[in-house]
């Protein structure tokens, strides 16, 4: 599980707790009551949470739309109304596209769940040969590879320069930190070979093949496959917390036009709208069929994405202050399965900078719900994501507002005290050496490279540091603690981070990173950067 904060990673499988608040009234379940629930429910969260700048909200019941609306506003400060056509980045929940693709081109014979991924992809390497020779498509959807979570995210976001390819290639260097097939951590850098296999097996690139397998033929005229194919004039504007004192704190700003994912959009580029993405529930809940009879993948295919694959977390199950803590949770392909309160749920959530957003599927009511946010607002999140699985039940007898303020409440309490110990030199010594000594180029084979240099003379001189293929973590490298020092990038929307270095023959040899905040997501806390110096 990861800790709740206001930040919320690509996925997140949060546990959950609930207070008796609205009785133990059920919804009648004629078709529409659920949408009308919904909606009231939706307003009572805009209502509770008023930095909350836009939502917007999909219903499906019994496989009909019953709902999609937007709330809010595209961005805090404006009258600009969100509704049923703002755009959204749903960031992972593209994830279950990009496995319906290869689920249709197996079926078409062009490839196998199981092939071995160099049969598509023969340059394909991990940095364990055995791990090469094993890794089958179905497991580059299902995180079991024994990458550590989150691994290769730096080559991702913000806004990287790196390229499809260039993603893939640096798998070879990327540490495997678990057993393959062992144990289940989170990725995003399969998906893009995924991704690759999808562009090796057709000639054509993902984002033709989603286009013109999936968004065409649903009929999904406002979604794309990537933030550079996006009408700016109509996606909503991603919204964070930048401090003081922290990124995850403080008063919510809006944040600049968000062009991360354009490279890695098999894993998560898709924006799409309320409108628009009930017809990608439709086809799910309809086992690969439209309600006009059309079918995009058969039902055996459709019930292979859903199948259990890898078990993520498991539990003694619900208790009476937390009624929808599941007692088993795996991942399919593409999609979480999991119990919520007695009935099979297949789910997802998506985050990007300024962006979060969840997909909920009952498949035994052939219902669900689409959340999608334009701010890191996790308490909000929460509060939709099981207020509303709850109404696709006919319920609401727990008061999940009141439940995720309280955590939301405690947790930036604590967040506080870990960022009091983090910034806290705990010498307060100076650096041993000059700081022409720490400057140089320094390499991380999976990343590139990262430049610091010496500006200024005299009493002026500092030192500055670029990541060289991401142009968003630019700026200031002080002396924070001993060999120690903390960056200060120009851009503040970005999370700093902790150089420490070490020497050797009176130079820094090397130099481990981490983020600065406790809140920094999985995917921002530059793990597995371990920076040797070349130059």
């Amino acid at each position: 599980m990861l800790t709740t904060t206001r930040r919320s990673a690509l996925v997140s499988a949060l546990a959950t707790t609930g207070l008796a608040a609205f009785g133990s009234r059920a919804f009648a379940q004629e078709t529409g009551a659920v949408a009308a629930a919904v909606d009231q429910f939706a307003q009572q969260v805009m209502a509770a949470f008023p930095d909350q700048p836009g939502l917007g909200i999909t219903v499906v019941e019994r496989g009909k739309t019953t709902l999609a609306k937007g709330y809010g506003v595209k961005t805090l400060g404006t009258q600009d109304r969100c509704d049923e056509n703002t755009i959204f980045g749903i960031a992972s929940n593209t994830k279950a596209m990009t496995a319906a693709l290869l689920g249709m081109l197996i079926e078409e014979g062009r490839l196998a769940w199981d092939d071995p991924v160099t049969k598509h992809l023969p340059d394909f390497v991990m940095s364990d040969p055995t791990v090469t020779k094993l890794m089958t498509v179905r497991d580059l959807l299902v995180h079991r590879s024994g990458l550590t979570l989150g691994a290769g995210d730096l080559m991702l976001w913000p806004a990287p320069t790196h390229t499809r390819a260039e993603i893939v290639a640096g798998l070879k260097y990327l540490p495997i930190g678990g057993q393959f097939r062992g144990g289940y951590a989170y990725d995003n850098v399969l998906y893009v070979v995924a991704g690759a296999v999808i562009e090796a097996v057709t000639g054509q690139t993902w984002e033709a093949v989603i286009k013109s397998r999936i968004f065409d033929p649903l009929g999904m005229t406002s979604t794309v496959a990537s933030p550079a194919l996006v009408d700016r004039s109509r996606r909503a504007s991603p919204h964070a917390r930048l401090g003081p004192p922290t990124r995850g704190l403080g008063p919510q700003t809006a944040l600049p036009f968000d062009a991360s994912f354009d490279a890695a959009a098999p894993a998560g580029g898709t924006n799409s709208t309320p409108k628009d993405i009930a017809r990608w529930m439709q086809v799910q809940l309809g086992l690969g069929m439209l309600p006009n009879g059309k079918r995009l993948w058969s039902e055996p295919t459709a019930r292979e994405m859903w199948r259990p694959h890898t078990i993520t977390s498991w539990s003694e199950g619900p208790t009476d202050d937390n009624p929808a803590r599941p007692s088993m949770q795996a991942y399919g392909l593409g999609w979480f399965v999991q119990d919520h309160r007695g009935e099979r749920i297949v789910w997802h959530t998506g985050g990007l900078a300024g962006f979060i957003s969840y997909t909920a599927l009952l498949p035994g009511r052939k219902s669900g719900i689409m959340i999608m946010t334009n701010a890191e607002e996790t308490p909000v999140l929460r509060s939709l994501r099981y207020g509303g699985a709850d109404r696709l039940q006919g319920r609401a007898d727990y008061d999940w507002i009141a439940s995720s303020k309280r955590l939301q409440a405690e947790s930036d309490a604590q967040a506080l005290k870990d960022l009091a110990r983090a910034t806290a030199p705990s010498s307060g010594a100076k650096p041993s050496l000059p700081l022409e000594a720490y400057a140089g180029v320094y390499r991380d084979p999976w990343y590139g490279t990262v430049t610091i240099t010496l500006v200024g003379k005299g009493k002026a001189k500092a030192l500055r540091v670029s990541f060289d293929k991401t142009p968003a973590l630019r700026g200031k490298l002080e002396p924070f603690d001993g060999e120690t020092f903390k960056t200060t990038f120009d851009d503040r929307t970005q999370e700093d981070a902790f150089f420490t270095f070490d020497l050797k023959d009176g130079h820094a040899v090397s130099a481990l990173v981490k983020a600065v905040s406790p809140l920094a997501d999985f995917s921002y806390d530059y793990q597995d950067l371990r920076l040797s110096r070349v130059s």
